[in-house]
C-alpha cells in the first residue's frame, strides 16, 4: 500500500476533504482560515494544473511521504525547536481515481520549473525522500529566524475531487526534544 497524507483540518466538518472552490456558504469560515496560508502568495490559487485542466484551489493536495520526515528535518536543521504534534490523515493512494490524480513537481521558483505527471506514471518509491531542492531551501533559512514554507519543492499529489476520509487512519507527529 502507498500512503498519502493530508493535515487534519481544524475544525473538520463531515467525512470528505473538499477543494477550497467547492466549499459552500456554510463553510466560509473554514475556507477563509485555509486561505490564510496563501497570504502574500495568492497567485498560487490561480495556478493552473496541467492534465487536470483546473486551478490550484479546485484540487486537494497531499504529501506523498510521511510528514514526520519534513518536520524532523526542520528540527534537525534548527528551524523549529521540536516536531509539532500535528495530525494527518493517512490515506491509501489507491482510493483515488487515477484519472483525477497527478503529481505536481516543482524543483525551483518559477513556472518553468514545474512538471506534472499522472500518478500512475510515477514510481511512488521515488517520492519518499525530501528533495535536494527542499533541503537547499531549508538551509537558506538556518539562523535567520524565518519559518519555512513546509512543503516547498516537495512533490504534491493533487486530486481533482473530494476525498472520503471516513476510514483513513489519523497519525500524530512525534516531537523529539
Amino acid at each position: 500500500m502507498n500512503f498519502i497524507y493530508h493535515g487534519v483540518p481544524e475544525p473538520m466538518i463531515g467525512t470528505r476533504l473538499i477543494p477550497l472552490n467547492q466549499m459552500d456558504a456554510s463553510m466560509t469560515e473554514i475556507r477563509d482560515k485555509n486561505l490564510e496560508k496563501y497570504e502574500g502568495r495568492k497567485e498560487i490559487l490561480e495556478r493552473r494544473i496541467p492534465l487536470l485542466n483546473c486551478l490550484w484551489n479546485d484540487v486537494v493536495q497531499f504529501l506523498p511521504l510521511h510528514p514526520q520526515k519534513v518536520f524532523g528535518l526542520q528540527q534537525e536543521l534548527g528551524l523549529i525547536p521540536s516536531v509539532p504534534p500535528y495530525k494527518f490523515y493517512e490515506i491509501d493512494s489507491s482510493s483515488l481515481d487515477p484519472s483525477k490524480t497527478v503529481v505536481f513537481f516543482k524543483s525551483a521558483l518559477g513556472q518553468e520549473n514545474v512538471e506534472v505527471k499522472w500518478l500512475r506514471e510515477v514510481d511512488f518509491a521515488s517520492l519518499q525522500e525530501i528533495p535536494i531542492a527542499t533541503l537547499a531551501y531549508y538551509k537558506t533559512l538556518v539562523g535567520i529566524g524565518e519559518l519555512p514554507f513546509n512543503y516547498q519543492f516537495i512533490p504534491h499529489i493533487v486530486y481533482k475531487g473530494t476525498v472520503d476520509i471516513s476510514s483513513a487512519n489519523i497519525i500524530t507527529l512525534e516531537g523529539k526534544r
